[in-house]
């Protein structure tokens, strides 16, 4: 079983912020992405936001945080970059399967932007 090492997250408050100032936005119905374009040399690296707001029960937002990890983890190919993802609310409603097709959404879209 692969994982997600540490040196493909964003860990730091500084990582985030830093995402989160100089950053493309796209969204879709259930998930924003920010992506902060950074030197080909570095490694993709990627965060995520699933906060009380999108559900209480921290099962459902573990659930949703692990499909995402997963998502980022099969995409191999793409651009170096930060990444933060977060989710909304709509989420919950989708099971894994549309969560799925959903960040794929999402991943094609970012591949085409710069």
């Amino acid at each position: 079983m692969e994982q997600f090492p540490k040196g493909k997250r964003l860990l730091t408050r500084l990582d985030f912020s830093r995402v989160f100032s100089k950053s493309k936005r796209i969204q879709n119905k259930h998930f924003t992405v920010l992506v902060h374009f950074i030197e080909s040399d570095k490694p993709t690296r990627m965060g995520f936001v699933v906060s009380k707001k999108v559900d209480k029960s921290a099962v459902k937002r573990n659930r949703i945080k692990r499909l995402i990890r997963e998502s980022f983890r099969t995409r191999k190919n793409l651009k170096s970059a930060d990444y933060v993802i977060m989710a909304k609310p709509s989420v919950t409603k989708l099971n894994n399967q549309q969560i799925t097709e959903s960040l794929n959404q999402l991943w094609q879209q970012t591949e085409k932007s710069k």
